[in-house]
């Protein structure tokens, strides 16, 4: 049960780091930017921060969208990871967790449109939806794969409080 909690705060503190990011005006979103451009050498933080300059702006508008697949991809992970077993096996937990990932991206949305210089829009909506999807699909593949097989799943066990032995053995006597 540890673990699950460890997982629940991670999970939080995540959907924070995502609040935050989306809490800062139009004009730090695009120095965060110009900094990664930066500090891994593809421009000096001087040209990526240069609005007429049509590299840094397609490469900033770039990471910017990597980051909403993977910061949703990773939202949906932890949130899958946080409730499997509450909400059912696998794939119900896979669905679960991405209609909750969409949820708090919709949400992130409506709040990024009170915040100057930042605007809501659908399709950063569409890209988080993308990542959460990705992010369900690696857990429910991971967790398919560890349902099938009694000493992962007995593991599972451990960390979500699920009974196993009585599932366990209720498989075995059905078949």
């Amino acid at each position: 049960m540890l673990t699950r909690r460890i997982i629940w705060v991670i999970t939080l503190l995540l959907m924070t780091v995502i609040f935050v990011f989306s809490s800062r005006p139009g004009d730090l979103s695009i120095q965060d930017s110009a900094w990664l451009l930066d500090r891994t050498n593809i421009l000096d933080e001087e040209e990526a921060l240069d609005t007429t300059n049509m590299q840094s702006m397609f490469l900033q508008r770039k990471i910017r969208k990597a980051a909403h697949i993977i910061l949703f991809g990773s939202l949906a992970i932890l949130i899958y990871a946080s409730i499997y077993g509450y909400v059912g096996k696998a794939i119900k937990t896979g669905v679960i967790s991405w209609l909750l990932t969409i949820i708090y991206a919709i949400t992130d949305e409506i709040h990024q449109y009170f915040v100057p210089g930042r605007a809501a829009q659908i399709q950063d909506v569409i890209r988080d939806g993308k990542g959460a999807f990705f992010g369900c699909i690696i857990m429910m593949v991971l967790f398919l794969t560890i349902e099938k097989l009694p000493s992962l799943y007995k593991l599972i066990n451990k960390i979500y409080n699920l009974n196993v032995n009585r599932i366990y053995i209720r498989k075995l006597s059905n078949e």
